[in-house]
């Protein structure tokens, strides 16, 4: 707003007050402005893709689970075949991933992870798995892939006795 001042009758600037409505919507927009910037930086977290590539598994999408790891990595044919004969196997995948250690080197997290899954094969028998399994993850166009996988076991096909 621009208004005459009195005393010299030059234009200056007047400092607009804000009631209590303009405060509080003022306030929930910095609020999400704030928490998005933190959402898209979660985002970008090795953990944020664990998480999704548990996610993946949980719903039988090994295409999408796939994507969490770096095509031109050592074994990921390997990778690929095994985890699209679980998930065609399972009827339904209950995943957890727990980061136990997180060593950051020139861009490279070497992740020491306790890995269960709860697998229910098609016949409704349920066979449960708890792994440790050390992983590689380096960031690919803002995506964080796992690079190296040890061991392969835990995608192995279901095989309740």
């Amino acid at each position: 707003m621009r208004i005459i001042a009195p005393d010299t009758g030059t234009c200056g600037y007047q400092p607009r007050s804000f009631g209590a409505k303009e405060t509080r919507l003022i306030a929930a927009c910095t609020f999400v402005c704030v928490f998005s910037c933190f959402a898209a930086a979660a985002e970008k977290t090795p953990l944020a893709s664990l998480a999704a590539l548990a996610t993946a598994l949980g719903g039988n999408r090994s295409s999408d689970a796939l994507e969490y790891f770096d095509s031109h990595m050592k074994n990921y044919g390997e990778v690929e075949q095994k985890l699209d004969a679980l998930t065609a196997q399972a009827d339904n995948i209950s995943c957890a991933i727990d980061i136990v250690t997180d060593e950051e080197s020139d861009g490279v997290h070497k992740l020491d992870l306790d890995w269960f899954m709860q697998l229910k094969s098609q016949s409704g028998e349920v066979e449960r798995r708890r792994e440790r399994v050390k992983v590689e993850m380096r960031q690919f166009k803002g995506v964080w892939k796992i690079t190296s996988i040890s061991p392969l076991s835990i995608f192995e096909a279901i095989s309740i006795k």
